[in-house]
C-alpha cells in the first residue's frame, strides 16, 4: 500500500474515531445540570446542619430531620451521565451514584432537569424553615 493512501486510511480512521467520542448538546447540559444539582444538595446539608445545631425545638428538628431524609433519598437517585468524568467529591457524606440506564441523549437531559428542580424544591422547603 503506498503510502497516501495509508495518511488517507489513518485521517478517516482517526476523523470516525473521534466523532464517536464527542457528547452531544443535550449530554453536556444534563451533565453540567447534574453539578450544579450535586453542589445544590451540598449545600443544603450544610444549611441543614447548621439550623439544626441551632434549633432548640422539636418541631423544626422533625421538619429538619425529613428534610434530610428527603436530600438522602435524592442522592440515593442521582444517575451520572455518560461520558463525563466524575468530576465531584464525596466530602458531604458517602455515597454512590447509579449508572445511567440505557435512555436517549434527549431521556438524559430530562432525567437531570427532573433532578435539579426536586433539589430547588428542597431548597425552597429548607428557606421556608428558615425564615
Amino acid at each position: 500500500m503506498n503510502l497516501s493512501i495509508r495518511l488517507i486510511a489513518i485521517c478517516l480512521l482517526t476523523a470516525a474515531c473521534s466523532k464517536k467520542n464527542e457528547n452531544s448538546r443535550e449530554l453536556v447540559e444534563a451533565n453540567r445540570l447534574h453539578l450544579e444539582a450535586i453542589e445544590i444538595s451540598k449545600e443544603l446539608e450544610a444549611r441543614l446542619d447548621s439550623i439544626s445545631a441551632n434549633s432548640s425545638n422539636d418541631v423544626d428538628q422533625s421538619q429538619i430531620d425529613s428534610l434530610k431524609s428527603l436530600i438522602e433519598v435524592w442522592e440515593t437517585n442521582v444517575i451520572e451521565v455518560p461520558g463525563f468524568a466524575h468530576a465531584h467529591d464525596h466530602a458531604h457524606g458517602a455515597h454512590s451514584h447509579k449508572a445511567a440506564p440505557p435512555m436517549t441523549d434527549e431521556s438524559m437531559l430530562d432525567y437531570q432537569r427532573q433532578s435539579k428542580e426536586a433539589i430547588l424544591e428542597l431548597r425552597h422547603a429548607i428557606k421556608r424553615l428558615e425564615k
